[in-house]
Parts: structure tokens; C-alpha cells; sequence
């Protein structure tokens, strides 16, 4: 812990009114005055010392700790808080929720609080206090949270425990404090996709550290020896908010986990649903979930945190916090409001400019991106989402399964190479295509997984490896050749050529690169009235091939779209440049969208080289059938519901029927 140098005159010691709680006896004072004043500091934030008993509550105690550590003007210091109206906002709850969602724009210091807050939550307790730290990616984590938090760790002269850097984690101090041990410390994990399995293996059945079997009820209590005064003085009320507090400082206690998502829209579902089926119920009372991200989607994993208990519909861009389902609190950091320009403080030189704003407004301020870097808020319907928005998902029924007619439907195979298009991993789909019981030809996606390569098979190219594994994962599923696809834009020939050596020349290679083609867009047209054409509407075929899903997922005639494959979908947005012929449509460039999502949208790519394989060689279309239409309108004439019914007549002849 931090000492002050050279002094002479030692301050007096604020006890905090400690005395009758048997603390000023306890306490061993060294004579230095930063140090001593720190560790009751510390006492009163681990009771949660109330000012009516003459504290300063959380809060407060938190914001001298910070103090005495990073911003003791008598000591020099390497990294400094500069507290101001947002920093306390989030400090303030941090203190009081077991459950908080910090929505914040660009550059409001939501990291840098959630990285202050994990670093003194263990200094604090550090045998009884676990931290996990998790963001969308490891390298993410680096660039932001995680590299904060060994900036405020750093800092400081010495601090307990064993940091263990190359692994991403601080050991924490054992309960004799003589060795060190993975009950407590600091630990880094990824909630990405492709870490999902690793990262859930760490979390599932983790504990809060404890020393003992301490009866937490109020009757366990009262009959701890340490408290017998405190009950023979006190009343019952006083001692039912006293005596759980001060459990807190018991040899025998249970600790806590402290669990911070940060970049939370990137995040697995798994990981929240191993949350709250798992890591709370198993510690109850004993755990701490924050979540801080840019708002994207109502459902992903963050959206779903944060879901207000008065319903989506009933919070507006006014409303700058509100209780969610589960119990816990949201608040929003709107980035025009922030205190570099409300306050015209420039010291808080990392928050957005006035100027940095109207750069910002000129995608719109109606656009997903002014809402999720600005206003910190949820994109309201209507709004501008980019390629897709949420209601294109929602509402036609994509995310539900199939209900398949009486043919059986067939399994096909999309590649996404991981060199194609520069994303992170070789992305794989499969999905069905078939009939649905109103005749419609469908597209259900079944599972979308990463094809694995093995990157010491130094004797093995990458490609052939690759090739190998998808036909196996294919052959395995009974899919034949004519039935699979790959992106061929990126390995070209050379890659078009393993795959027909490998597999089979039917095998459909199919090239997002280049032109769009002239086939018809959906149903609209032009202003003469004739049919609007891909190459009239769209800059290139990359961008013609997102578009692709819009006139189907209107029909209703894609299914099975998950949470992660629907944030991939939705997440991508146009871009602000037009080809200078009729200022056509075009998507944002990949490393846009890797910069700003920190990951490629390899799973996205791969269904829309799917969807452009249907659409290519197995004559899948968009049928003039919305996908919320009333039955009676699935029964017009010539319609849908029509086929079905004659050939379920057919099916039910005599001579088809067995007996």
C-alpha cells in the first residue's frame, strides 16, 4: 500500500466513529498517516459505513481510497483519476447494485471505472475477493479494460498477490496471506464465439471464496461470539442492517465475485445465460454482474441486460436510467451531454468534442451509429439500422424454426475461407432447404461452426487442411457436393482448384467480388415501372449479396437465424460513399466494421454465400407471401395454401394409401 515520504507531522487519523464497533482497538496503526488513514478507509468500505453512524457510506469511502492511492498530492503517481459527474454517477451505483448496465457513447470512461472499480475491490479483501474480467476479445480487453486496470495496479507501490501477466491474470493472496492461490486475484477471459467453450469452462461452478460455514442468517448472526456486544446494546431493526455488514470483516466469511462484461454487445449468450442459471444461483448475495458497452440490439446479450422492467416500449432517448427485469439498474452516458462540454472542462481531455459530435452527426442523428456512439442509446424502430435492422429479424418470424411439408428437406453447406474476405476464422453453415407446409420453398439455418485447422500441421497447407475438414463436416451431415458452396473471392483459382481435387468440381464456388449482376431486385422498380436491376441499385456484388435476405425474410422464407448470426447481421451498415454513378448503394468496408464490432462478420458472410448458392443453382425465390399474412390471405386462390391442399389430396388417394 501507498506510503507518504518524509513526513514529518503526521495528520490526525478520521475514525469514522468506529469506536463503539470495536474497530479503533483492532486496528493496528503503523504511525504513517497514508497508510493508516487507507486501511480505515477500507474497513468502513467493506461495512458499507453509514453516515448515520458517522461514515461517509460507500461511496464515499471509495472515492478517499482512490484518492489516498492515485491522487495523494503528496505522492508522485503515475496514472490519476479525474473524478467527475459521469465517473461518480457510475461509482455511486456501482456501490449500491448487485446488477448494473453502464450504456455509455464513445470515450465517457466506462472502462476506466469498471477497471478503478475491480482494482480496489481486491485491494481491499484480497483473500476473499475474485474478480473476472471479460470483453469481446482478449486483444480488445488489452487495448482497453485490461490495460487501465494494470495501469492502476502499476501505479501503485506494491499491491498484494502475484501477477501473472503472459496468462492474463493477478493470483490473488491465500487466506494465511503467505502464498498465493486461484481462490481470489484478477482474471482475464473472452466472451467472443470462438472462445466460448474455454471461457465457460472457467466460469461454471466458480465459487466466491470463503474461510468457513458463517450462518448468514440474522439468528447466525447474533450469536457470533465478536458480536455479542452489538446485540446486548443494540435494537433488532439497527441490528438487521448492522450485523450483515459487518460480517464482512470475519475470518469465516464468504467473499465475492465480481464479474465485469465490458464491449458486453460482442459477448456469446452462453456466457449471461451461464450467469444466471449457474454463477448466481450458486453465490448467492456473493456476486456482482456490470456490463458496459455501446447499446446495439434489444437482444443481444447486453440489450437483454439491460431490458427495462416497464418494457423497451415505454423508455424513450429522455430517459437517462431505469430499473431492469432482473432487479438491477441501467444508466446512460449520452455523449452530447457529457462534462468536457456541459461542464467546459478540459481536462477530461478523452471525452468527445462539440466539434467531434458534428463530425459524428453527419451519418444522421437518426442512424445507428449517432445512436450507439452519442446518445447511448437503443435504436428506436424506424431509425436508420443500416443493411438490416431489428424489426427485418424480429417480426417475420426468421428466428423460429421451420414447420416442413411432406417432402423431406435437403442439407446444404456454406464456406466462408478466412482469407477470402480477411475475417477471423474459416465460418461454415448449414442449413436445410425444403418445403414448408404452405409451399413455400424455405432456408433454415441449423448451426453455423468454425472449421478447425490444425496451425502445427506444419506439413499440411492451411487450404487443404481446410478443404479436408468441410468435407468431412459435410459428408458426415450426408450433404453431397452440388449441395455445397464456398466464397471463392479471396483464394480464386488456386483454392477453387484444391476444392475440386479434394472434393468434386460440383462443388459451387461462387465470388462476392467485383460487379453486381443484373438480376432482378425483388419485386421493386423503377420510376417508368420497369424492374429494378442489382447493377442499377447496388455498387458491387458484395453488396448486392447482403441485400440479398430482404425480399426472403419478408416472404418469411428464412428460418433458424440466431442471436449471434442476427448482432452480425444487423450490426453491418452502408457506407457514406456512393460509386458516383447514381450514388448506389454499397456496404461499409470489412475493416470498418472489424474496427468498430472488433471482429469480422465471418458467420454473416457464410449465410449470405448460402442464401446466394440457393439463388443460384436451386432456383430459390422470393415469393409474393408476407410473412405475417392473415390465413385467409394464405388461401387465395392459386396461393400457397392451395398447393398444399392438393397435394395432400393426392397423398390421401386410395391407391396411395397403404393399408
Amino acid at each position: 500500500m501507498p506510503r507518504a515520504k518524509g513526513q514529518k507531522n503526521p495528520k490526525k487519523l478520521n475514525w469514522y466513529g468506529l469506536g463503539p464497533l470495536g474497530y479503533t482497538h483492532q486496528f493496528p496503526v503503523t504511525g504513517d498517516w497514508t497508510s493508516d488513514q487507507l486501511g480505515i478507509e477500507m474497513v468502513c468500505f467493506r461495512i458499507g459505513h453509514r453516515r448515520r453512524e458517522g461514515g461517509l457510506g460507500k461511496f464515499g469511502h471509495f472515492k478517499n481510497i482512490v484518492d489516498l492511492c492515485w491522487n495523494n498530492e503528496e505522492m508522485p503517481s503515475l496514472k490519476r483519476c479525474i473524478w467527475n459527474k459521469w465517473s461518480e454517477k457510475q461509482a455511486r451505483e456501482l456501490c449500491r447494485r448487485d446488477e448494473l448496465g453502464i450504456a455509455g457513447s464513445s470515450s465517457s470512461g466506462k472502462s476506466d471505472m469498471g477497471a478503478l472499480w475491480a482494482v480496489v475491490n481486491y485491494i481491499v479483501d484480497p483473500t476473499h475477493t475474485k474478480v473476472l474480467i471479460m470483453s469481446t476479445t482478449i486483444k480488445g480487453a488489452k487495448d482497453k479494460i485490461w490495460k487501465t486496470l494494470r495501469e492502476y495496479l502499476d501505479a501503485l507501490p506494491s499491491y498484494p498477490g502475484k501477477p501473472l501477466w503472459s496468462t492474463n491474470q493477478l493470483l490473488g493472496s491465500n487466506y494465511m496471506e503467505d502464498g498465493y492461490g486461484d481462490s481470489s486475484g484478477i482474471y482475464l477471459l473472452a466472451g467472443e464465439k470462438a472462445k466460448e467453450k474455454e471461457s465457460l469452462e472457467k466460469l461454471l461452478g466458480i465459487k466466491a471464496p470463503r474461510t468457513g460455514d458463517l450462518d448468514g442468517s440474522f439468528e447466525g448472526l447474533c450469536a457470533v461470539p465478536a458480536f455479542a456486544d452489538l446485540v446486548a446494546e443494540r435494537e433488532e431493526e439497527e441490528l438487521r442492517d448492522l450485523l450483515p455488514r459487518l460480517a464482512n470483516m470475519l475470518p469465516g466469511r464468504p467473499g465475492k465475485i465480481i464479474f465485469e462484461i465490458d464491449e458486453a454487445t460482442g459477448v456469446v449468450d452462453s456466457v449471461y445465460n451461464a450467469y444466471r442459471t449457474n454463477l448466481k444461483p450458486g453465490n448467492p448475495g456473493h456476486i456482482q454482474l456490470v456490463m458496459m458497452a455501446n447499446p446495439n440490439l434489444h437482444w443481444d446479450v447486453f440489450g437483454r441486460f439491460c431490458r427495462p422492467a416497464v418494457g423497451w416500449e415505454n423508455v424513450t432517448i429522455r430517459d437517462e436510467e431505469w430499473e431492469t427485469t432482473s432487479g438491477g439498474l441501467c444508466i446512460r452516458l449520452n455523449g452530447e451531454k457529457n462534462p468536457r462540454i456541459t461542464e467546459k472542462n478540459e481536462k477530461l481531455s478523452w471525452m468527445l468534442t462539440q466539434e467531434e459530435l458534428d463530425d459524428m452527426a453527419k451519418y444522421g442523428k437518426t442512424s445507428l451509429y449517432y445512436y450507439r456512439f452519442v446518445l447511448a442509446f437503443w435504436c428506436p424502430q424506424g431509425a436508420d439500422f443500416g443493411v438490416y435492422s431489428q424489426s427485418d429479424i424480429e417480426n417475420t418470424g426468421a428466428m423460429e424454426k421451420a414447420v416442413w411439408g411432406f417432402g423431406k428437406p435437403v442439407m446444404h453447406s456454406s464456406l466462408d475461407p478466412v482469407f477470402s474476405t480477411g475475417g477471423d476464422k474459416p465460418a461454415c453453415t448449414f442449413f436445410l432447404y425444403g418445403e414448408d407446409t404452405l409451399g413455400r420453398s424455405i432456408m433454415e439455418i441449423v448451426e453455423q461452426v468454425p472449421v478447425q485447422i490444425d496451425v502445427g500441421d506444419t506439413d499440411t497447407d492451411v487450404s487443404y487442411q481446410l478443404v479436408r475438414e468441410w468435407r468431412r463436416q459435410c459428408e458426415k451431415r450426408g450433404i453431397l457436393p452440388q449441395n455445397a458452396a464456398f466464397d471463392a473471392t479471396g483464394g480464386g483459382v488456386p483454392f477453387a482448384g484444391i476444392v475440386r481435387h479434394e472434393w468434386s468440381a460440383k462443388v459451387q464456388g461462387i465470388s462476392s467480388g467485383g460487379k453486381p449482376s443484373n438480376r432482378k431486385v425483388g419485386s421493386e422498380r423503377n420510376s417508368d415501372g420497369s424492374a429494378l436491376l442489382a447493377n442499377q441499385r447496388f455498387g458491387t456484388k458484395a453488396t448486392e449479396m447482403w441485400f440479398a435476405a430482404h425480399p426472403f425474410l419478408r416472404s418469411g422464407q428464412i428460418k433458424g437465424i440466431s442471436t449471434e448470426l442476427a448482432k452480425e447481421i444487423c450490426s453491418r451498415k452502408l457506407s457514406d460513399r456512393s460509386t458516383g454513378l447514381g450514388n448506389k448503394v454499397n456496404v461499409e468496408d470489412k475493416r470498418i466494421y472489424k474496427k468498430r464490432e472488433l471482429h469480422s462478420p465471418d458467420d454473416a458472410d457464410s449465410f449470405f454465400v448460402g442464401l446466394e448458392h440457393l439463388r443460384t443453382r436451386h432456383g430459390f425465390k422470393a415469393q409474393d407471401f408476407a410473412a405475417d399474412a392473415p390465413p385467409q390471405e394464405a388461401g387465395r386462390p392459386g396461393g400457397p395454401w392451395e398447393a398444399f391442399k392438393r397435394r395432400a389430396r393426392k397423398l390421401t388417394t386410395k391407391t396411395n394409401l397403404q393399408r
